[in-house]
């Protein structure tokens, strides 16, 4: 039985990526030991843009209650992580059963895939491009997967920009329509929610959007759920609090009996290999995940980092948001002054970005300049030229700027071959031109100014204003 389960899970997974574009060097960002392998380097000598984690790591009181946390090494956590739902409880104002503690938000993406399953959820949307574990987890569970377009920016910011207003959203790839999926996008539904969704589904939206970066404002998230009070909205809010103040921003103290949110705590306070994250929903729901997750999840290091976090009174959320906020516009300057790069708005701590030219730009950098990018092209609806940054310091949005100012420097044939090493004089070239004559990588020609807007995307409705919709309660 227990190969059989095995078996079965391996065919669901090996299902669930058979419809994606392979990346380089990984179908995630963050793999230090994959990507050194594929460029032949350290892994501490990479350039990681391709993890959106604050740049610093994690702040001085997480690692003082990590290193505290070694006094209680002797004993087992709490099995359900116990004392954080308390915690999460009194930070939110909700009651601690409405709160579920995992290994990381990717676990309780697979927990309540298989809890909606057991619950008699026939399916699931999608609104892409999103993070690919929420087709994965509900595909492993037998969940059927829908999905729709839900954009990424209202403009671009590079010097095509005039290419892109906010009136026009830009539109999926050819794939997205031709049966890449498990269920085509019906006609005139590709910039929001499908009218007729069957009752009873549930539905995953990132706010904001992963890798877009677009921010759909609280009210008009919470207008979707009660819009629609036959589905399960469930809102992943893994990097909201780079969006605004939390109660400002967040639907999580405001959630209806239909909704559910998803928080991680491993990118504002960069911590991921720590992994935590938490669900909230309503008690019903949250009992039901809770019961797809084993024992002891949270480790002590993850419960003391949680603990710390709802503890924490001091003006750390708002130094690192305004911090990123500033970065952010370095980033965004830096990228759409290079020739042909369209840069979307963010109101996370990454940049979506398109590359103009057909070559692998991702093995590239990854190769020749030691620097990691998130290539896109696995998100439905992107395709080819696609990439992730994510918002580091502006020396390093210095290198990889002129990184990429190298490759568009340098001829395209020199990068035609499989393993996308140039000439060897095109790589003497193009390293004078990264790090310099001195060949230390030393700063640049000083920082450019910012000029990125910090305007809210257009936030594509999801229903006509004369659909009907059905009032009964979500199972």
């Amino acid at each position: 039985m227990i190969h059989e389960k095995t078996t079965a899970n391996a065919e669901a997974r090996k299902a669930a990526h058979a419809d994606e574009t392979p990346v380089e060097p990984h179908a995630h960002g963050g793999d230090l030991l994959r990507m050194a392998e594929a460029a032949g380097r350290d892994p501490a000598s990479l350039l990681d843009f391709s993890v959106n984690v604050r740049p610093e790591g994690p702040p001085e009181f997480i690692r003082r209650a990590l290193f505290r946390a070694m006094n209680a090494l002797e004993a087992y956590p709490s099995p359900h992580a116990e004392e954080a739902c308390r915690a999460a409880a009194r930070h939110h104002g909700l009651d601690a059963a409405r709160f579920v503690f995992g290994n990381g938000s990717n676990e309780l993406i697979h927990a309540l895939a298989r809890a909606l399953k057991k619950r008699g959820v026939p399916g699931v949307y999608i609104v892409e491009p999103a993070f690919s574990e929420y087709a994965l987890a509900c595909r492993c569970a037998g969940l059927e997967v829908r999905r729709v377009w839900g954009g990424i920016a209202g403009e671009n910011l590079g010097e095509g920009r005039g290419n892109l207003s906010e009136e026009r959203l830009p539109t999926p790839s050819k794939d997205f329509y031709e049966g890449k999926d498990d269920q085509q996008v019906p006609e005139g539904t590709h910039s929001g929610f499908p009218q007729d969704a069957p009752e009873g589904w549930a539905v995953f939206l990132a706010n904001p959007g992963n890798p877009s970066g677009l921010f759909r404002n609280a009210e008009d998230c919470l207008d979707l759920m009660r819009s629609r009070h036959d589905l399960l909205w469930i809102i992943d809010e893994a990097f909201i609090e780079y969006a605004g103040p939390e109660e400002e921003v967040s639907v999580l103290r405001r959630l209806p009996a239909n909704g559910a949110a998803l928080r991680s705590l491993t990118k504002f306070h960069a911590v991921p290999g720590v992994r935590l994250g938490y669900l909230a929903a309503s008690p019903d729901v949250a009992e039901a995940v809770r019961a797809e997750i084993p024992a002891w999840s949270v480790n002590a290091f993850a419960l003391a980092a949680a603990l710390a976090v709802f503890a924490d009174r001091s003006d750390f959320a708002d130094r690192t948001r305004a911090e990123n906020d500033e970065r952010r516009a370095d980033l965004a300057a830096a990228l759409a002054a290079l020739p042909g790069v369209e840069v979307y708005p963010s109101a996370a701590n990454y940049l979506l970005f398109r590359w103009p030219h057909p070559i692998h730009l991702g093995s590239i950098l990854l190769k020749q300049f030691g620097i990691a990018l998130r290539d896109c092209s696995n998100y439905h609806g992107l395709g080819k030229g696609w990439f992730r940054a994510a918002v580091r310091f502006p020396e390093d949005h210095r290198r990889l700027a002129d990184a990429l100012r190298a490759v568009l420097e340098t001829p395209a044939a020199s990068f035609l071959s499989s393993n996308a090493s140039p000439d060897l004089a095109d790589r003497d070239s193009i390293k004078s031109k990264v790090l310099g004559k001195r060949g230390d990588g030393g700063p640049g020609e000083g920082r450019r100014k910012p000029f990125f807007r910090k305007v809210p995307p257009p936030f594509p409705r999801f229903f006509s204003p004369d659909s009907s919709v059905p009032t009964c309660s979500w199972r």
